[in-house]
This record gives C-alpha cells, structure tokens and sequence, in this order.
C-alpha cells in the first residue's frame, strides 16, 4: 500500500519545521514514487510561482517551459542522488540508492521560496540586499537537509555528511590546481 496524501504533508511539513524528527525517524516509508512526486511537485510549483513574478515570460511558451522544467528537475536530482551513491563507496557504506533518492527529495522542498526571493528584488537596493542575504541563508539551509538525508540514507555521522557533500567541490579545486600546474610546466618547458 502507497502514503497517503496525509503522510506526504506531514513530511514535507516535518522536513520544514523539523528536519532531524523527519531524517531520524526509522518507520518513515522510502518510497520512490513518492520522491518522484515530491520533486515533479515541487518544480511545477517553484515554475508557477515564476511564472506568475516573470509577467515577461508568454503564455504559450510557459507550457513547454514549465515541461522542461520539470524534466530537468527530475533529471538533476536523480543524477545528485547517483554522484552521492558512488561517492558514499568512498566510505565503504552499503548501497542505499532508493533511501538517497527519497531523503534527497524531500531536501529539495526549501528551493520553491527561491521563487518568492525574486520579489524582493523588485523592492530596490534593500530588497536586493534582503533576497541576496536569504538565498545564501534559504542555500545553507539546504546543504544542512542534503547532510541530514545523506546521514538518514546511509546511517553515518553528520560530519561524514558533510564531507560527502564538499568532498566534490574540494576534489574539483585540486583537478583544477592540477591542470593549472600542468599547462605552467608544459609552457616552462616551451620557453626553455
């Protein structure tokens, strides 16, 4: 038997006001469909809310926009979830894709006041200041879900989490080091 639309709510309501109560308790139900639904949801809702700020965007291209939306949402957050299953094999965890791909849904639900932010742009200099200032809060807050759901999937320390969500960033500072090194040894080389 699937959730019901009560448990839906509750969850996204638990992962608003109380995400350690939501990623801690070990009855909720990892159901995959249900994350599909959550970020499907959470796109159209983010796109509408967009469209209804952006007065620029025309009707007719709204739809196909909106499917678009929709489809890269869902494309982007199934391959966030795989780039994590194949890194958490870095720390020897056993394999938890369908509980990543439910957690990392329901992480995704702070992204929809995204949207709102853009009003305050509309205010001025203050507004600008205040949408800038709470996206980098309304980001923060989701790197700590992302950690949570990172910990609830796999059962390992926050900390670990942590470092499972930054380990790509840091991994692609030192590739980049490492190019930049190369191509000044290979000019050395040339003007030698």
């Amino acid at each position: 038997m699937g959730i019901t639309a009560d448990e839906f709510f509750e969850n996204v309501y638990n992962v608003i006001f109380s995400p350690k109560s939501f990623f801690d308790n070990k009855e909720v139900k990892v159901s995959v469909r249900l994350a599909v639904a959550t970020v499907v949801i959470m796109s159209v809702i983010g796109s509408l809310t967009k469209l209804v700020i952006d007065e620029s965007i025309a009707f007719v291209l709204s739809i196909p926009m909106l499917l678009f939306t929709v489809f890269m949402a869902v494309l982007i957050w199934f391959l966030t979830a795989l780039f994590f299953e194949y890194i958490a094999k870095i720390f020897s965890v056993e394999n938890n894709f369908k509980k990543v791909l439910f957690f990392t849904a329901f992480s995704n639900i702070p992204f929809v006041f995204f949207a709102p932010l853009n009003l305050l742009k509309q205010i001025g200099i203050i507004g600008n200041f205040l949408s800038v200032f709470l996206g980098i809060l309304l980001y923060l807050w989701i790197m700590f879900l992302y950690a949570y759901s990172l910990r609830a999937a796999y059962g390992i320390s926050f900390s670990r989490s942590f470092m499972l969500i930054f380990l790509p960033f840091v991994a692609s500072f030192v590739a980049l080091h490492w190019l930049l090194c190369f191509f000044v040894r290979i000019e050395s080389i040339f003007l030698m």
